[in-house]
């Protein structure tokens, strides 16, 4: 049975989104995974699971609509896929130096064909800060010198250059994320 990793968009952030984990793991068991574990509050989980990443993310997506009551972004990553995206981090070793201050962003599809255009103007709109990205088709690699505090490659922005739903990790919960999907 493949193991999937499972990223939640907007969960317990500021008050939003509020997704118990021991919630979280029920229902999951419920769809019928198995070895759920979640990793901190900020819905990561990683389950063995029958099917393919993409209909383990539709069944995770309506699962999380009923027990929430609204629609909750779902991307969904194979330990193999993990496993390149820590392989091939441009970022290596500021990661290595700060883990917090690489991060990743998982799309849940390719990013449009608009994308660089519109990650250069975040670039460009900031000049001051020393935010510098890298895109790889349905992964964007952060590196943010300056903290994420600040950062406005963020949520919305993000969603408008790369026109396809996504959600962010620091480099040390991706670590994490991969050594438990490593079964």
């Amino acid at each position: 049975m493949p193991t999937y990793v499972i990223l939640l968009r907007a969960v317990n952030v500021a008050g939003y989104g509020k997704l118990p984990m021991a919630d979280f793991r029920k229902m999951l068991t419920s769809l019928g995974f198995e070895k759920v574990e979640t990793y901190i509050q900020s819905g990561n989980a990683v389950v063995d699971a029958k099917g393919s990443a993409a209909k383990v993310a539709q069944a995770v997506a309506a699962g999380l609509e009923k027990l929430m009551g609204a629609p909750c972004g779902v991307v969904v990553r194979t330990h193999e896929q993990m496993d390149h995206v820590v392989r091939e981090n441009p970022y290596a070793a500021e990661a290595a130096e700060k883990g917090s201050s690489v991060h990743v962003a998982f799309f849940a599809g390719p990013a449009g064909p608009q994308a660089i255009a519109g990650l250069d103007r975040v670039v460009t709109m900031y000049p001051k800060r020393r935010d510098r990205y890298h895109l790889a088709g349905d992964t964007l690699y952060l590196h943010l010198p300056d903290g994420a505090a600040e950062t406005k490659f963020t949520g919305k922005t993000l969603d408008k250059a790369i026109d396809v739903m996504g959600t962010a990790r620091n480099w040390n919960t991706v670590l994490k994320l991969h050594a438990m999907s490593k079964r």
